[in-house]
C-alpha cells in the first residue's frame, strides 16, 4: 500500500518534470479595445467657408482698383470685375488663414483588423505606441 503510494507521486513527478502535466493557463482576458499605432498623417485643412469678411473687403479693395482703370462704360465694367475679383480673392484669402491641422491615426487592433480615427490638432502618439480607444478618442495605454 505504501509502495502504490510512492510509485504514483514519482510518477506524477516524472511527469511535471519533464513538462507532460497540464498547464494551468491564467493569461488576462485580452483587451477589446486595445491596439498598436500603425502610422500618423497630418494635414491641415482650409476652413469649409468664410464669416464673409474677406470677401466684403476684397469687394471693396477690388473695385476701387477696378474704378481707377477705364474711363466711361469701361470704368463700369472695371469696377465690377475688380469687385468680384476681389470679392473671390479676399474669401480665399480668408479661408487660408482660417486652416485646421487634422491628424489621421491608424491603429492595428488587438482582436484584428484597423481602424482609423481623425482628430484635430497635431499628432499625440507615434507609431508603436500602444492605446485604448475610449469614447471614440484613441488614449496612450
Amino acid at each position: 500500500m505504501k509502495f502504490d503510494s510512492i510509485r504514483k507521486a514519482a510518477l506524477v513527478a516524472a511527469f511535471v518534470t519533464a513538462g507532460a502535466a497540464p498547464a494551468i493557463s491564467q493569461a488576462a482576458p485580452q483587451c477589446q479595445n486595445c491596439g498598436t499605432v500603425v502610422s500618423t498623417h497630418t494635414y491641415e485643412r482650409e476652413a469649409e467657408r468664410g464669416s464673409g469678411v474677406g470677401g466684403v473687403g476684397g469687394a471693396v479693395v477690388g473695385g476701387l482698383l477696378g474704378n481707377k482703370i477705364g474711363n466711361g462704360g469701361g470704368r463700369t465694367l472695371a469696377t465690377v470685375a475688380g469687385a468680384v475679383g476681389g470679392a473671390y480673392a479676399g474669401n480665399k484669402l480668408e479661408r487660408n488663414i482660417k486652416t485646421d491641422t487634422y491628424t489621421d491615426i491608424r491603429v492595428k487592433m488587438a482582436r484584428g483588423g484597423n481602424r482609423t480615427f481623425t482628430e484635430k490638432g497635431n499628432p499625440h502618439l507615434r507609431n508603436g505606441d500602444h492605446v485604448r480607444i475610449q469614447q471614440g478618442r484613441v488614449v496612450r495605454n
